[in-house]
């Protein structure tokens, strides 16, 4: 079940009996206001508009004139309390593109989009149906940091979306609400768990999903599968996986990049871009990190590693640049924390094939990691999260002093001496942790 949307009219309500067919093909449940003729499985006769509009969160509100040229002053009742409700976003108000209709002296037309007829009622229902398919490439107005922090705002999306009680978003939301999920559950070590979970609703819905919706979720499984198969090389203090696993992932992420649709309205496929280019980079790390390779083949693979991340970066700036992403800080957030994670993969793939400029991206991470551990600190976010904040910047601090030449004893002296009062801060329940081992080990070198 998709979202469920209240349809406000006025005049006459054939236009939105149409439109509530029409709708109900996409597996939309519509309610039309106040309507005895309302015989959707998703409403009774009984029903008042505001019951009826607590059971939606989308509205379509039909502006046409009455027989005496005039708007419904019902009308204009429904319209308020859902866009109070709603949200302008979630308000779809539309009219005939010839019809003259005669709004309040405090309405701005604006919000009302017309719509050509071509002079019969069936192409102002299908032009009435595109708007608001149109308008579902909705991104989401939240930072991203934020709904990481507060998983269980997008489980409860997750949950409720072809339940009984009616989705929360549309598919095309649900799309970028997973893919924050993911990271969501990478960052809290949930892989296992939050990989059940989306396989079961996968199992469950999959052939109700949107292209981009399905294109999240499988980007989602793929991703679980690889980090819980991550393994540890004890010799080089590093992680890697098997080829097996490599190639498996390898294989459907480049598939996924090929799903991608390029979007001029919506943001999910930049999004979808950054998250298949990092996590690629990621994989090819990996992989190259295992050292039953070959030299020659470990660095074809972190050359690969490189290419990817450049292109990772690439739509990165482009995110920073769309409104959504401004409007709501990701770049201290989300954004950040994604560059991070590139700049640290090309350090290590560049200092692995001694490149000359290695140390630049060294410095590019620790500002990143930085920037994290200054904007969250004093209880922001979650505690785990913050405490991987510092550790990713304390080990970066690590390799940055372990391979810059100039640095001077009294800069390493303050360096060690904070790493130490963070090592004892947290050492009591992480006393096994193999990245608190290796920074005492520098400290005490």
């Amino acid at each position: 079940m998709k979202d469920r949307v209240f349809i406000a009219w006025s005049g006459s309500n054939e236009i939105a009996l149409k439109v509530k067919a029409l709708l109900e093909k996409y597996n939309y449940g519509c309610f039309i206001g106040g309507n005895a003729d309302n015989t959707s499985k998703f409403s009774s006769v009984g029903d008042t508009v505001i019951q009826q509009i607590k059971n939606c969160n989308q509205a379509i509100v039909i502006f046409q004139n009455r027989r005496d040229g005039a708007v419904s002053n019902n009308l204009f009742f429904e319209l308020g309390y859902v866009m109070a409700m709603y949200g302008m976003k979630k308000v779809h108000c539309i009219k005939r593109k010839e019809e003259v209709v005669v709004l309040p002296s405090d309405f701005d037309n604006s919000f009302v989009e017309s719509i050509e007829d071509n002079g019969d009622d069936d192409s102002f229902v299908d032009g009435i149906v595109k708007y608001f398919i149109f308008r579902q490439k909705m991104s989401i107005n939240e930072n991203k940091m934020f709904l990481i922090n507060n998983r269980y705002l997008i489980h409860d999306k997750i949950v409720s979306h072809y339940s009984e009680s009616g989705s929360k978003c549309s598919d095309y939301e649900l799309a970028q609400y997973i893919l924050f999920y993911m990271q969501a559950a990478h960052m809290f070590g949930d892989e296992k768990k939050t990989l059940k979970e989306i396989l079961r609703f996968k199992q469950q819905h999959n052939y109700e999903f949107s292209s981009e919706l399905s294109l999240a979720v499988n980007m989602c499984v793929s991703f679980f599968e690889l980090v819980t198969s991550i393994k540890l090389n004890e010799n080089e203090n590093n992680v890697y996986v098997d080829q097996s696993v490599f190639w498996k992932f390898k294989n459907a992420y480049c598939g996924y990049e090929s799903d991608v649709v390029d979007d001029d309205i919506g943001i999910f496929d930049e999004w979808a871009k950054v998250f298949i280019f990092q996590h690629l980079t990621f994989a090819f790390m990996l992989f190259a990190n295992n050292n039953s390779l070959k030299s020659d083949m470990r660095s074809s693979l972190y050359e690969k590693s490189k290419d990817y991340a450049f292109k990772a970066v690439e739509h990165i700036k482009t995110l920073e640049k769309r409104a959504p992403c401004i409007e709501n800080n990701d770049e201290i957030g989300l954004l950040s924390l994604l560059k991070a994670y590139v700049y640290r993969n090309v350090f290590i793939a560049k200092d692995y094939l001694k490149d000359e400029d290695a140390a630049e991206w060294l410095k590019l991470t620790l500002k990143e990691r930085l920037a994290l551990k200054n904007n969250f600190d004093g209880g922001i976010i979650d505690t785990q999260l913050y405490n991987n904040f510092c550790m990713e910047y304390y080990l970066s601090v690590v390799n940055y002093l372990s391979n810059i030449q100039d640095v001077d004893e009294f800069e390493i002296e303050m360096y060690r001496n904070e790493m130490r009062e963070y090592i004892n801060s947290v050492m009591s329940d992480n006393s096994e942790n193999v990245y608190l081992k290796q920074m005492s080990k520098w400290c005490d070198s």
